[in-house]
This record gives C-alpha cells, structure tokens and sequence, in this order.
C-alpha cells in the first residue's frame, strides 16, 4: 500500500512538472509570435535634378526637335554639346488639346550627333498604337549628366498645317517665320533651343529658335521673312547657315527686328 501511494506521488510530480514546462513553453511561444516584427528601413530612391537653366546660354546645348513626315513622331536631336556629358536623361510634356501627355528617355552622349525619336501616343502590350491627336506643343526637359551635371529646359510650339498657312511662330510669340514654302508644309515646329552652335561674339538678346518641319526647308529657294520681337537698340538678325553664322540684313520695325533672306537652322537677335 505504501509503496503504491509512493509510486502515485511521484507520478503527480512529474505530472507537474511536464505540466510547467508546457505552461512555461507556450508562454515563450506566444511572446515570440507577437513580437513586433523588426522591419528594414525603407531607402526611397530619389531623382536626382540639377538646378534648371543656370548655366549661361554660351555654355548651354545646341538641340533640335523634328516632326515626322505623318506628324506622329518627334525627333530629339543632340547635336553640339559646349559641356562635357555622358548621358541625356529628358523628359517630354506636350498639351495635345486639353489634355497634358508626355513621355521620358535617355540618350548616350559617346558620340555627336545623337538622336532618339518617340510616338506622340501609345502602344499596348499588344503592339495596339493610339495616336495622339491636336497637339500644340510643350517642353523638353533636359539634364545631362557628366563630370559636372546640368539641366536645360525650354519651349516648343506644334503646327499641323492642314489649313496651309504660310506663317508660323514660337511659344513665346517672340519669334515669327513667313514664307510661300511654309504652305507645303503640314507639320512644322518652333523651338526655343537652349543653346546654339559653334560661338557667338555679340551680346544675345534672343533665344535661339529653330524652326523644322516634315520636310527639308532648306531645300527651298523661297526667302523667308524673320521677325524676332524686341525693345533692344541697336540689333541684328543673325543665322547659322549649317556651317558658320551669319549677319542677316535687318531692318528696324515698330515690333522689333525684320530680316529676309534664305532659311537657316537658327536664328537669333544679338547686339551689333
């Protein structure tokens, strides 16, 4: 009898204790499984800008933009860099009637000229294309980056020439170029280039503009008749031929300065 009570008082020991340890267990393992979860900070990439239109016009980048000859396209071309740079990161915004759209991309800078041409529209998954229509014109966003990096931003105006008007102009309505040949010409746009080729002496008194169209406009015999609108005294209509600049004839008028003559890839007012 004494040794089977012996016998139930160790069994309730180790009851006891197994029931302990499970209590203890379950405690270690509630607290663990609602622990706070130790979470890895968030790094957020940001996008690196460099301040906009700070370096000097002189040191800025001789650009151009061309629409296609169905107007669906844009082309950027890079043609002259005055500032070492490795790379073009650009971002397009164009208003095509009420509506912002508006595309991004990048451009390697080994070698001149450089050109990225992009759909005004989009294209699905499935290569399904939607165009976009009744576009007026934007900005070109544009920073390169190099062993110093810097950003260019600047105008241009958008025209489908349905109506064959014979004139166009810029954004800034500074700048105006009339001549027959325009007629012919369905898509056309006006560009307020950063920067301009090769060196000017004069003191500017202009953007540059630059004015291309779905056809060569060079290949018109036509004269073309230039307004730059100004308060400045004592100015000039210069234009880069392709090749070197040159000293238009320019006359005074109650708006600015006039030249006519053969058409060039820029034009620009400068001092004489």
């Amino acid at each position: 009898m004494f040794v089977q009570k012996k016998k139930k008082k160790q069994l309730l020991i180790v009851v006891a204790i197994l029931t302990l340890v499970l209590v203890v267990g379950g405690i270690v393992i509630y607290k663990s499984q609602n622990k706070p979860a130790t979470t890895a900070p968030v790094v957020t990439k940001k996008k690196i800008q460099s301040p906009v239109n700070v370096i000097a016009v002189s040191e800025r980048p001789y650009l151009s933009l061309e629409p296609s000859s169905d107007g669906r396209y844009i082309t950027i071309n890079v043609l002259e860099l005055k500032k070492d740079a490795s790379q073009l990161d650009y971002e397009m915004e164009y208003q095509t009637g009420s509506m912002l759209q508006g595309f991004q991309g990048l451009i390697a800078l080994d070698k001149l000229p450089k050109s990225d041409r992009k759909l005004f529209g989009s294209q699905s998954a499935g290569g399904a294309i939607t165009y976009h229509e009744d576009i007026k014109g934007g900005n070109l966003l544009a920073q390169f980056s190099g062993q110093e990096a810097y950003a260019v931003k600047s105008a241009w105006r958008f025209f489908d020439n349905a109506d064959k008007n014979d004139a166009v102009s810029s954004q800034d309505t500074k700048f105006s170029l009339q001549a027959d040949s325009l007629k012919q010409q369905r898509y056309v746009i006006v560009y307020n280039s950063p920067g301009f080729p090769k060196k000017i002496s004069q003191e500017l008194l202009s953007d540059p503009y630059v004015v291309s169209a779905s056809n060569s406009l060079k290949s018109s015999s036509a004269n073309f008749s230039v307004i730059i609108r100004s308060n400045s005294e004592n100015a000039q209509i210069m234009g880069f031929d392709g090749q070197e600049w040159q000293k238009l004839e320019t006359s005074k008028t109650e708006i600015g300065y006039q030249a006519i003559g053969p058409f060039m890839d820029v034009y620009i007012l400068t001092s004489k």
